[in-house]
């Protein structure tokens, strides 16, 4: 690492979710940034050449706990960034800084249909986990698309928190069900059940605003949908996990 780019964090956590797939903690060295739910930091690593490489990751962790912040990340298959992630290990360093990101919740009143293809879902873990730690509820729809069953991070947490009584609805889709023989709920890529689970839910443009987060596709996909449904566009905040052309 070069002076220049001095590392001011450590890896703290790596839970293996499924193969190339993580929840990540990372530990700052410095004094910890403040955050809102939804927004994102970036981390870097040095490359060969010394160049810090770096992505910007949304964070999945309670904005009120900052001991440390968590990331759900997929290893990408020529991928810069995470192709070096994958070779580190807890205890090693790491560069950390932010917030960025406007992705936040609205005071809106309305119900909250937050859709998420694969690791778009952390933002959404961020903003349910804050408003359960404080003790706030909104009412919750949320959509998690995945290509298999084991990619459904924090499933069984999910469920029981709404079981717990918050006012919280999960719904889980697997796009490669062939895959995953003992599935038995949805299956298709997310935005092949919004419209679906719209009416299944009671969602309208007179009572939800749409949150989406995951690859540009879905998030195209979704808009089309919510347009053609009546949604304002100020009803349906998004955040694109990567522009087209660029990988992780």
């Amino acid at each position: 690492m070069t002076d220049d780019y001095p590392y001011n964090g450590r890896l703290s956590r790596w839970d293996e979710v499924a193969p190339g797939l993580a929840i990540v903690g990372v530990e700052s060295l410095e004094t910890p940034f403040p955050f809102a739910p939804g927004q994102y930091a970036t981390l870097g690593l040095a490359g060969a050449a010394g160049k810090l490489i770096q992505r910007p990751m949304s964070i999945s962790s309670p904005s009120d706990d900052l001991r440390e912040y968590e990331f759900f990340i997929r290893l990408v298959e020529g991928g810069e960034f995470t192709t070096m992630l994958w070779e580190c290990k807890v205890g090693d360093p790491i560069n950390i800084k932010g917030p960025k990101g406007r992705f936040l919740l609205q005071e809106d009143g309305r119900t909250c249909l937050f859709v998420a293809s694969g690791t778009g879902l952390a933002p959404f873990m961020s903003m349910i986990c804050t408003l359960r730690g404080r003790g706030e509820t909104r009412d919750i729809v949320l959509l998690h698309g995945v290509s298999y069953d084991h990619d459904l991070a924090w499933r069984e947490h999910l469920t029981s928190v709404a079981a717990d009584g918050f006012p919280l609805r999960y719904v889980g889709t697997v796009s490669r069900p062939q895959g995953c023989p003992e599935w038995n709920g949805l299956t298709g890529r997310v935005e092949s059940v919004t419209e679906g689970q719209l009416v299944e839910q009671g969602l309208t443009a007179e009572n939800a605003t749409m949150y989406l987060c995951g690859n540009p596709e879905m998030i195209v996909a979704v808009e089309e949908i919510a347009l053609r449904r009546g949604f304002a566009p100020e009803q349906v905040r998004k955040e694109l996990y990567w522009p087209k052309g660029r990988t992780h």
